[in-house]
């Protein structure tokens, strides 16, 4: 295993356990992994060349793939880990944060752009299926993260 793919899993064990599968626990923003989520190994939806895991801004952003495969119509999401401060204060650890409840989430064509007074704005494409009539509609993720102040914040 790739030096790369044990940091993001030693990462993503720091962060906790076991994710919510019920329908009405989706979410259209992330939230706090400890709120109200925990996320699992199980939920990782990572292939073995690096599919679905992305890092952003030098490698401190990571963003990795998770399907629950239930509930069968909003299975999928995103798990976005960063640091927690700039060591000055201590040892760095990470925030978790959790975006889950999309018919389909493609964390391999995410993209971002950095601007330093503002930060990091990450776009992830997304889409969900409406159980009703089946059509399919636009449901990307936009957020500008702001690393050392901790926040993601969704952007319109």
């Amino acid at each position: 295993m790739k030096k790369t793919s044990l940091a993001i899993l030693a990462a993503l064990a720091l962060a906790t356990t076991t994710l919510a599968t019920s329908a009405q626990a989706q979410t259209r923003g992330f939230v706090p992994c400890d709120d109200h989520w925990s996320s699992s190994f199980f939920a990782l939806s990572v292939g073995q060349n690096g599919e679905g895991i992305r890092s952003f801004y030098q490698g401190s952003v990571l963003l990795l793939h998770i399907n629950t495969d239930e509930p069968a119509f909003f299975p999928e999401g995103v798990i976005l880990l960063m640091p927690d401060g700039d060591g000055s204060a201590g040892p760095i650890g990470r925030h978790c944060f959790v975006n889950w409840g999309f018919s389909m989430i493609d964390v391999d064509a995410s993209h971002a752009t950095y601007d330093p007074t503002r930060g990091l704005s990450l776009t992830i494409p997304a889409s969900n299926t409406s159980p009703a009539d089946y059509q399919v509609r636009d449901a990307s993720v936009r957020v500008l993260i702001n690393v050392g102040q901790g926040t993601v914040t969704p952007l319109s």
